[in-house]
């Protein structure tokens, strides 16, 4: 029997997890910088849209005061 103490289990099961797939993405595949950018203030403005369909009264996030200790 093969006595394996928590170390080396963690240690053998992220070594395994290291191992390249045939299926996992080559960083040439990875989207440009610029397509990275582009699509989040895409997203950004889709939320904003989205926000902006529904009315809010003042009264729904009240004010806070900020003190100098």
């Amino acid at each position: 029997m093969v006595r394996v103490n928590r170390r080396q289990l963690t240690g053998a099961l992220l070594a395994g997890a290291a191992v390249p797939q045939g299926n996992a993405q080559s960083p040439a595949a990875q989207p440009a910088g610029d397509q990275l950018l582009a699509e989040a203030k895409g997203q950004v403005a889709a939320n904003r849209a989205t926000l902006h369909r529904f009315p809010l009264p003042m009264s729904t996030e009240p004010a806070s005061a900020f003190k100098a200790s």
